[in-house]
């Protein structure tokens, strides 16, 4: 009866281990979501009292299609479509400049055709998610007087920042760079950016952005033994369109 006992007992000490185990990653997994929740909870507050506080800062919406490539990977072109949306605020610096802070959720990656060949056994599809903080400074001209009551506005924009991108998760549909992605991948991205903007009216407007990662997501330089010999550099193309209030 001793030796049952012992068994049973020993039984109970593993499963509450692994109960555990299963306890903590679950509650990690739940703080990491809360925490992204929570800074754009205070995202979107900010964004609000900004609107209202100065009649300097303005608010919006900004939405469309990420095209992406990484250097490195054994692919070319920007094949990989995603999407790219969040919230900016604007202040005006002076009669034509401004300068914008925005918090956006973009999907980047890599793949081997635009248009995916199954017949291709070395095509891939790399997805990557992150939660991206753009800083930018804006230039405006071409003057549009506003009628009556409307204000006036520029049309167009030129813009040039830096961004900051967490990696928040991936998805290997052909589990082709299982073993890289993502416990070889630089969590943290820093870009420089350039675009450029154009506004049908005081409110809506259309942009296109080039970014560019100055950081490697993946250095082989930084392992003894790198899964793979080549680095990654990212590049995006960023289509959106843009609500103001």
């Amino acid at each position: 009866m001793v030796w049952v006992k012992k068994i049973f007992s020993g039984r109970l000490r593993t499963c509450w281990s692994v109960n555990r185990i299963r306890i903590i990653i679950l509650t990690q997994n739940l703080l990491t979501v809360k925490k992204h929740i929570l800074l754009l909870a205070l995202f979107q507050i900010t964004l609000v009292a900004l609107v209202h506080a100065q009649p300097r800062f303005r608010g919006g919406i900004v939405a469309g299609l990420s095209a992406s490539q990484i250097d490195g990977d054994e692919s070319a072109r920007y094949n990989k479509l995603g999407f790219v949306g969040g919230l900016r605020v604007i202040g005006r610096l002076k009669q034509r400049t401004e300068a914008s802070i925005e918090f956006l959720y973009a999907q980047r990656g890599s793949q081997t055709e635009l248009i995916k060949d199954q017949a291709n056994p070395y095509g891939f599809s790399l997805s990557m998610n992150y939660v991206e903080v753009p800083l930018q400074w804006h230039y405006k001209d071409w003057l549009v007087e506003g009628e009556g009551d409307d204000e006036d506005y520029y049309k167009v924009s030129f813009n040039a920042g830096l961004s900051y991108a967490r990696f928040i998760g991936y998805k290997d549909r052909d589990y082709y760079w299982t073993g890289l992605v993502p416990d070889y991948i630089n969590k943290n991205d820093v870009s420089m950016l350039l675009g450029a903007n154009f506004f049908a009216n005081r409110h809506i407007g259309f942009t296109f952005r080039y970014v560019r990662s100055l950081t490697f997501m993946y250095d082989p330089r930084d392992f003894a033994n790198p899964p793979y010999r080549k680095g990654w550099l990212g590049h995006c193309l960023y289509f959106q369109t843009v609500y103001l209030l």
